[in-house]
């Protein structure tokens, strides 16, 4: 019995540290966010959030992680010349002051990839914005099979 509450605390401790227990800018929020349902053997799947700078400083974000996935990375959609659309890495996002920016359906998105579990509509996962400065902006993003009503 021991043995297993040392091996749970343990295993809260690291995802804690993994999670980027330090603080974040609280100039920086995060909105709308949610995490597009997949089929329960999926290696994969996109995220989807606004995020804003309310501060006076700009803020650059470089990166993304989760607490389910190996690998999560922002990603940029572009249309070729042909018309064909293209997915590639996003290697940071630039927030001046006042700015916001949306990672979108069909657009610029969040890729969580090599899940370790595929989370079921219900479902919330934590994903965090690593800053440039070492911040991390967390925010628990619900699993939904489409997307939120615009309101």
């Amino acid at each position: 019995m021991l043995n297993r509450f040392c091996k749970t605390a343990c295993q809260a401790a690291a995802l804690a540290a993994a999670l980027g227990a330090g603080v974040a800018n609280a100039d920086v929020s995060i909105s709308g966010g949610w995490l597009r349902a997949v089929p329960p053997v999926s290696p994969t799947m996109a995220g989807y959030l606004t995020v804003t700078n309310n501060g006076d400083t700009s803020v650059k974000i470089t990166g993304a992680r989760s607490d389910i996935a190996g690998h999560t990375m922002l990603h940029s959609m572009t249309t070729l010349d042909d018309g064909t659309r293209k997915m590639g890495h996003l290697h940071h996002i630039m927030l001046a002051p006042g700015d916001s920016f949306s990672l979108t359906p069909g657009g610029d998105h969040l890729m969580l990839m090599k899940l370790q579990r595929v989370p079921q509509p219900g479902e919330s996962v934590t994903v965090c914005l690593l800053q440039a400065e070492g911040d991390a902006l967390c925010s628990a993003l619900p699993v939904r099979r489409e997307a939120p009503e615009e309101s």
